[in-house]
């Protein structure tokens, strides 16, 4: 692209704003996932917890139902740094998360696309507990719905890492009903904090600071970083089998952490897969589960079809 067609795209993306650069940056990755009626259905906004205390917005889930019964379910948290997203995500114009479940749905795997309060609202045990309510209540109600009540469960990012935490420490687990047994399978995409003691990731990421601020519960409190932590709490019997997948477009200190949390997994007897693709960058990762001709989505099915055998 020569100078002036650089100048000519500038002033459109000027002239037209945000939602302009936003069609510029996604369109290209974004392929429309669709779910005809005959082969599913949709189901927006279920209450999966309410009360005085429930948030009228945040409590809620979408449900992708495939067409007949007997299908698993996948429940999927959306990232965004703990501070961002939502499970009816638009970008300019695309919708991020429902064309994830549209594409499962249509290839016979339920999905419960989930919301969960976001910082500074909360913080983020708040946030895991947010998540272990979702998975407690599609693990109650997926037989209502006509699922064979098999559950795996995934993230993006900083979704992966509330994930694990809601159904990993078992303190938590225990207050939902829930534990590592309650899923038949955890599916990481571009997970990242699973342990953020490690030195040798911050001197490669840095901002160590900055997200200080997002995992600090208590001021007065310098443990942070193993409270946030995934890897301590392994320890336990009953892990499922994982699926770990990251890009090398990314930072290498989120390749570090998918790599120290195999070597935690396989230490803990669990079974799991580390892949690491060679396309797509951290942010297009969720673009790419909902691709028919990436690697990521076959991946993702082969795994719920059969997920790898706990040594």
């Amino acid at each position: 692209m020569n100078s002036r067609m650089l100048a000519a795209l500038a002033l459109v993306l000027l002239l037209e704003g945000c939602t302009a650069v936003e069609k510029v940056a996604v369109g290209p990755f974004y392929q429309v996932a669709p779910l005809p009626p005959e082969a599913g259905s949709v189901m927006t906004d279920l209450a999966y917890f309410e009360g005085d205390d429930a948030h009228t917005e945040k409590h809620r889930l979408d449900l992708y139902r495939p067409a007949g019964s007997g299908w698993p379910i996948l429940v999927f948290v959306h990232g965004g740094s703990l501070e961002n997203g939502d499970k009816a995500l638009r970008i300019g114009g695309f919708d991020i998360y429902g064309n994830v479940g549209r594409f499962y749905a249509a290839r016979g795997v339920g999905v419960a696309v989930v919301n969960y309060r976001l910082q500074p609202e909360v913080r983020w045990p708040e946030q895991a507990d947010d998540v272990a309510r979702a998975i407690a209540w599609v693990q109650r109600h997926a037989r209502d719905y006509g699922s064979s009540g098999e559950l795996f469960l995934s993230g993006h990012s900083a979704g992966a890492w509330l994930a694990a935490h809601a159904i990993l420490d078992e303190t938590r687990a225990k207050r939902f009903d829930l534990g590592p047994d309650s899923v038949e399978g955890f599916i990481s995409v571009s997970g990242s904090g699973y342990d953020l003691t490690d030195r040798e990731t911050w001197q490669t990421f840095g901002r160590e600071k900055a997200w200080e601020k997002r995992f600090a519960t208590n001021e007065a409190r310098d443990d942070w970083r193993e409270r946030a932590s995934v890897l301590p709490l392994l320890g336990g019997p009953d892990l499922p089998p994982f699926l770990l997948v990251y890009t090398s477009k990314e930072w290498p200190a989120l390749g570090r952490q998918n790599q120290l949390m195999r070597e935690a997994l396989v230490k803990a007897g669990a079974g799991v897969k580390l892949v690491a693709l060679e396309t797509d960058s951290h942010r297009r990762m969720v673009l790419a589960m909902s691709r028919a001709d990436k690697r990521l989505s076959g991946e993702i099915l082969s795994f719920i079809q059969d997920p790898y055998p706990v040594p």
